[in-house]
């Protein structure tokens, strides 16, 4: 997590809601009740050739989950689609963070993808982010913004780069000026189906 005095890690989504007025997390908030939101498909849209960045944002009757092979027989049975093995890794921190979501905290804790950010924030897509090209451009157009990153021991340096994508669009958020994809749907729980960027 990064944050205007530097970054750390946090174990919990839960002691953040403590600190923070306005927090962006990388993760979807609101749940479809079947495959597709229309904030994905525009998001995909915007990212054009890193649109495979955006994994499709699981069903709310899935996320329970605990194992693969049982989540993706019930997506398959369910929702007449598949669930890739990287959709279900987040599972737990879908949980997480949707366990603890209302829709009072929707104004203050705001859905980014990193790679929106930087698209955003640059004007273009970026090469990706795990080959030379890709971490030199992060590097530049961040240390452009915040100064000199903060790496805390024992993180990758993409994760860092990621952090603090997410904190300059949470950053255009509280201002006002962020860019929504979405076009106002909300899930069964009341929370907006979007991506700030």
């Amino acid at each position: 997590m990064a944050h205007d005095r530097g970054a750390y890690v946090t174990p919990t989504f839960a002691s953040l809601l403590e600190i923070f007025d306005v927090i962006g997390v990388d993760m979807p908030i609101g749940l479809p009740s079947s495959w597709g939101r229309l904030a994905d498909a525009q998001a995909r849209r915007f990212l054009a050739s890193r649109s495979s960045t955006i994994f499709p944002t699981p069903p709310r009757d899935l996320v329970g989950h605990r194992g693969y092979a049982e989540a993706n027989r019930d997506a398959r049975a369910r929702h007449g689609k598949g669930l890739t093995q990287q959709t279900f890794n987040l599972f737990p921190k879908i949980r997480e963070i949707d366990a603890l979501m209302t829709p009072a905290l929707a104004d203050r804790v705001v859905e980014i993808h990193p790679e929106c950010a930087f698209v955003r924030l640059t004007g273009r897509p970026l090469a990706p982010k795990r080959t030379a090209e890709g971490r030199d451009d992060r590097r530049a157009a961040l240390e452009a913004v915040f100064g000199p990153l903060h790496r805390p021991p024992r993180t990758p340096e993409h994760d860092v780069f990621d952090a603090y994508a997410v904190l300059w669009s949470a950053r255009r958020f509280a201002a006002g000026v962020a860019e929504t994809f979405g076009a106002g749907e909300r899930d069964e729980h009341g929370l907006p189906m979007r991506i700030v960027s």
